[in-house]
C-alpha cells in the first residue's frame, strides 16, 4: 500500500515520547523509504518571530509547528494544491509542500495559498521501515503500529493538538469499519 498522501496517527498506547498523540502526513512512500511531517504540533514561536529570527519582516499572524525530529532547521509550507513556488511538490490534488527561500517572503506579501501551515522538521523512515511499523513486524510491535487515515484539508489544517489527533483516529477507525462492511 501507498501511504503517500495519507495520515499516520500514532494509537493511544504510544505514551511518553515525541509520537504520543502525533499525527503524521506522509509526503513520500517509496523504495528508498518514507518521509513527513507531524501537523498537530503547534510549537510556542509565532511566525513572525521565525521570520524576524530569519532576519525578515512578516506580520502574519499564526504558529510554527513541529514537524519531527530530522532535520528540524528545514522549513517546510504544507499548503492546498492551488499555490506554488520554485520548489513545490505536489502531492495529489489536495495537498503541496513548499521549501524554498520565497515561501516567507511571499506569505508576508499576502501571497498565501488557501490553506497553509509552516514547520520546522520532518519525519524520515529507513526503506519498508514504515510499513514494518504498520504490521508490527519483528523489531516493531504491533501494540505500537501506527493507525492510518485518508486526510481532508478540514482536519490537517482547521484542527491542532489532541483535538486533531482525535479526529484523525476517528477518520480511521470510520474507514476501518467501511472496509470490513464492503
Amino acid at each position: 500500500m501507498n501511504l503517500t498522501g495519507k495520515l499516520v496517527i500514532a494509537p493511544p498506547s504510544v505514551r511518553g515520547n515525541f509520537w504520543q498523540k502525533t499525527v503524521v502526513y506522509v509526503t513520500e512512500n517509496h523504495a528508498r523509504g518514507s518521509m513527513g511531517i507531524v501537523v498537530n504540533k503547534k510549537s510556542k514561536m509565532t511566525i513572525r518571530e521565525f521570520a524576524k529570527q530569519c532576519g525578515m519582516e512578516c506580520n502574519v499572524d499564526g504558529y510554527v509547528y513541529v514537524g519531527g525530529p530530522v532535520n528540524t532547521k528545514a522549513v517546510t509550507l504544507l499548503h492546498s494544491s492551488e499555490w506554488n513556488c520554485s520548489n513545490t511538490m505536489h502531492i495529489n490534488n489536495e495537498f503541496s509542500i513548499s521549501s524554498s527561500q520565497d515561501v516567507i517572503p511571499r506569505l508576508a506579501l499576502g501571497d498565501r495559498p488557501n490553506k497553509w501551515r509552516l514547520i520546522l522538521g520532518l519525519c524520515a523512515w529507513a526503506p519498508d521501515q514504515l510499513e514494518n511499523e504498520l504490521k508490527g513486524t519483528p523489531p516493531y510491535n504491533h501494540d505500537f503500529s501506527w493507525l492510518t487515515a485518508t486526510p481532508s484539508q478540514h482536519t490537517v489544517f482547521d484542527f491542532d493538538g489532541q483535538e486533531q489527533w482525535t479526529q484523525s483516529i476517528e477518520q480511521s477507525g470510520l474507514e476501518f469499519v467501511q472496509t470490513v462492511l464492503a
